[in-house]
């Protein structure tokens, strides 16, 4: 691609890019998924639009999450598992798998911790709270809300050998409470949680200078100039060299 003048309204442009799906905009650094040969947005952060579908789907690792929500001034968006969507008594299925991402969780969300398929119900002692409708013949299962890490740690120490199964799901704090946790979990995992995203690393040289991170099929970085130029990522705009190399020094 290095060298072919496609024009920088066409491919990056704020405004021509911009794809709707459902109650949600689609732009820069996400993308719709489709098979032109280059999409303007971040590798990893491309969006599907089922038919019909009211909101976006992003995968992450394996998994699939409705996307209600993404605030560009806030740089946050909002996931939903698909799998446990509008459940009455879900089944946490997996742990996030953001990987390389330049994704993180927000301030808004706390942890569900869930244990499965035990062969005896929570300590007395312990956070975890039993929940009865996902109870199976005489196994239990249970949750705990906020843990931090050091206490997951300590308590799957303490009950894993009995369990067949440990999930941390995030959840928005504000839909939970300790006290209530076994009658909250369902609705607050129906409305998903928050993520912030930040600048890719590797596209950091290109957006300083003026341009936009784009990716072609085989996910090659790309860097999309305002002149119309593309580059590969690592070289940057034109009039935006002197900048970014006197910032460096």
């Amino acid at each position: 691609f290095h060298g072919v003048h496609s024009t920088f309204s066409t491919i990056c442009d704020p405004v021509w890019s911009l794809f709707p799906c459902g109650n949600v905009s689609i732009r820069y650094p996400f993308w719709y998924k489709s098979d032109a040969p280059v999409h303007c947005g971040y590798p990893g952060l491309g969006l599907i639009c089922p038919f019909g579908s009211p909101h976006p789907i992003l995968h992450l690792g394996d998994d699939a999450f409705s996307v209600t929500d993404i605030n560009y001034d806030d740089e946050t968006l909002t996931l939903v598992d698909i799998h446990v969507a509008g459940q009455d008594c879900p089944r946490a299925l997996h742990n996030l798998t953001i990987g390389s991402l330049p994704l993180d969780y927000n301030s808004a969300d706390v942890n569900l911790t869930f244990f499965f398929n035990c062969s005896a119900p929570p300590p007395v002692s312990s956070p975890f709270v039993a929940i009865d409708c996902l109870q199976f013949r005489d196994n239990w299962s249970y949750v705990s809300v906020n843990m931090s890490w050091e206490e997951e740690e300590a308590a799957a120490s303490d009950v894993a050998s009995d369990c067949e199964d440990t999930v941390v799901a995030a959840v928005k704090w504000t839909e939970v409470t300790a006290a209530n946790v076994v009658k909250e979990f369902a609705g607050a995992m129906s409305q998903g949680f928050v993520l912030d995203w930040e600048a890719a690393r590797e596209c950091g040289a290109c957006e300083y200078s003026g341009g936009l991170c784009a990716s072609n099929q085989t996910e090659q970085l790309l860097c999309f100039c305002e002149d119309g130029s593309n580059h590969t990522v690592g070289s940057v705009c034109k009039g935006g060299i002197e900048d970014f190399d006197s910032k460096k020094k």
